[in-house]
Parts: structure tokens; C-alpha cells; sequence
């Protein structure tokens, strides 16, 4: 079974659909057309901003044509899933959060465009309960063709054991440095507990398109003997860090289900995050996280300093966290789960 993944080849989480096909035995490729440094393929693009997508079609259709996949996966709705729209081939779409909890509800012609490559689709995948009933409510998508599951957390997360230091707090955001991340309501946040003399490392483990703005903000606030910028990271060096870190900080503006809060409940990190209703499906205030008022650094400050001064509190959370990652986010399992599914649609459409 051939399977070609569009997606940004750019991201983790590319490469990890890429890696989990080959390793199910499927026959697969895996890139998109985004400059920059890659972990999948880079296939030829024509174009700029979001326009590309459409001109670069011709391209896509050369790889397409060339490899013959039986069917294309793609993620997003609004960029990839309209390529494997164009394409003519079968497709399946996994869907990021922003490609459907905004882009349609834009313009009428966004929102267009989405159905329209919604209804064609095989099977959508979504990480969030939410999504599944918008996609059912707003859309009219079947249920039969919805799954739902986190992308998850690989067993290098799953399996690390790293000591955290009972000296110094760690604090730790690992979403990708663009602006609907909301690091510089983080930045502004540690600015203030600083200003209080609260004892803190924040460690920034990631990189994007924010990266030297970011950086830029943390030397103006003063703050740069706090914050350590790490870059991008391999798998093993970001778990690792997880498991030192006591604190993990996602101040999204707008999401689905994300990766990063998964890992960091894998590794008994106690979350702080934006108060999104999307989270309500794995965080319940007070019992093992904390929400903040989204854009708002002083409520985020006021909830780190108060997850700081109860430790006995974080250490039971931080267990039934744990818990619900290994039930419920599994990605070996979830996406067995997923391939046995696509495999029955494939065949049943043949």
C-alpha cells in the first residue's frame, strides 16, 4: 500500500506520520513545499504566501504521478487537503486547529473551500471531541467518517526518567515561536515574577518564525539571565528537559489538542495554560492544571507563583496526568488504531 503524506516538512509531526507508515510496512513519502530546514521532503514549489499551495499544484501533481500512491494524506484542511483535493487522488486529512477552528469561518469562499474538502475527504482526523462536533454540527460530516485522537506522545516520552532539581523552579514552553503561541505573554509573565524576586529558570525549547523578536523582547524586558532559547531539539533532548522542568506554560490564542501539553503530562510537568475550551477535554482547573486568562501575563503570573508555592498539590496532579496520557495518548497504539481503519476504507472503495 503506497500512502503519500503532504504536510509541512518542516514539522516533527510530518516526519513522525512518516516514520510510524514505514514502520506499519506501508510504502510511503512524506514532504511538503515549505523552505526552510527539513525533516521530510522538500518538493518543488512555485509561489509565495498562501497562494503557493494552488500554484504549485502542477508540482505536486509530478510527484503525485510519479509515485502513484493509492491514497494521500494530508494536513490540514486549507492548504495540504485542498492539494489532495486538486489532486484527483483519494485522500485522507488530519487537521492542525487553526485550518479549522478559524480559517473557515473568515470568508464565506475560506469556508467553501473547507467543506468542499471535508466532504471529499475519506476520513478526517481530528485530535479534539470539540472539532469532531463542529466538524458533525457546522459541516455535516458523518460520524462514520471522523476519528478522533492526539497525535500522542511516542514512547521516548513515555519512557524517560530524568531527576527534577528540588533547588531551582523550571519552567518550560515548547510550542513553535509564532504568534498565535503567545510567547510574549509568557515573556511579560516571568518579567513580573522576576520583578518580585521569585526564583525561576524558563527554558523556551523550540523555533519559528518569532524566533529573534522573541529574543529581542526578553533583552528589552530584562529578563535574558531567566530565559534560556534553546532552539529546536532532537526528541531525546527535549524529553529530557521535560522531565527536569516543574512547570509547562501554553499561552495559545487558539488550538486543538496540543502535543506539547501531552508530552509535558507524560513527564510530570503541571500545566499552566490559556483557558481554551478545547482543553477542558484533559485539563480540569484545579485538579491538575491551572488556566489563565489568555494575552493576560499578570494572571499567568499570578498562577505560576501559585503552583510554585503548592508542591504537594502539583505532585498529585502530576500523577494522575501521567495516567491519562499513557490511557488515552498513546501514539504506537493510537495510530495502529488509525492505519487499521484507513486500510478497511481503501479496501472497501476498491
Amino acid at each position: 500500500m503506497k500512502i503519500l503524506v503532504l504536510g509541512d516538512n518542516t514539522s516533527f509531526h510530518t516526519h513522525r506520520w512518516l516514520i510510524s507508515y514505514r514502520a506499519a510496512g506501508f510504502e510511503v513519502r512524506a514532504g511538503g513545499i515549505e523552505e526552510g530546514k527539513t525533516l521530510c521532503e522538500k518538493f518543488p514549489s512555485k509561489g509565495n504566501g498562501k497562494s503557493k499551495y494552488v500554484l504549485s499544484m502542477p508540482e505536486i501533481k509530478k510527484t503525485v504521478n510519479e509515485f502513484q500512491p493509492d491514497a494521500i494524506h494530508a494536513h490540514m484542511a486549507t492548504n495540504y487537503g485542498l492539494m489532495a483535493f486538486l489532486s484527483g487522488k483519494p485522500y485522507v486529512v488530519s487537521l492542525w486547529g487553526p485550518d479549522i477552528m478559524e480559517t473557515p469561518f473568515k470568508s464565506p469562499i475560506k469556508r467553501s473551500i473547507v467543506s468542499k474538502v471535508l466532504r471529499n475527504a475519506l476520513l478526517i482526523h481530528t485530535d479534539s471531541h470539540v472539532v469532531r462536533w463542529l466538524l458533525q454540527k457546522s459541516f455535516k460530516i458523518p460520524p462514520e467518517k471522523i476519528l478522533v485522537f492526539p497525535f500522542g506522545v511516542s514512547r521516548t516520552f513515555l519512557d524517560s526518567n530524568v531527576a527534577k532539581p528540588e533547588s531551582v523552579t523550571y519552567l518550560v514552553t515548547h510550542r513553535k515561536l509564532e504568534r498565535l503561541y503567545g510567547h510574549e505573554t509568557i515573556l511579560r509573565a516571568v518579567k513580573l515574577l522576576k520583578d518580585k524576586g521569585v526564583e525561576f529558570k524558563l527554558f523556551v525549547a523550540s523555533f519559528g518564525s518569532e524566533s529573534d523578536n522573541l529574543r529581542d523582547l526578553a533583552r528589552r524586558l530584562g529578563i535574558l539571565d531567566r530565559v534560556v532559547f534553546t532552539g529546536e531539539l532532537s526528541e531525546d533532548r527535549l524529553a529530557g528537559l521535560l522531565g527536569q522542568s516543574h512547570i509547562f506554560i501554553s499561552a495559545a490564542e487558539s488550538d486543538t489538542t496540543p502535543n506539547s501539553l501531552l508530552e509535558a503530562m507524560a513527564l510530570d510537568v503541571f500545566p499552566i495554560i490559556s483557558d481554551l475550551p478545547v482543553y477542558r477535554e484533559w485539563i480540569i482547573e484545579n485538579m491538575n492544571g491551572f488556566y489563565f486568562k489568555p494575552n493576560d501575563s499578570n494572571d499567568l503570573a499570578y498562577k505560576i507563583e501559585k503552583a510554585m508555592q503548592n508542591r504537594e498539590a502539583i505532585g498529585n496532579a502530576v500523577k494522575l496526568n501521567r495516567l491519562i496520557v499513557e490511557n488515552l495518548a498513546d501514539w504506537d497504539k493510537n495510530f495502529a488504531t488509525f492505519a487499521k481503519k484507513l486500510l478497511q476504507v481503501l479496501e472497501n472503495k476498491s
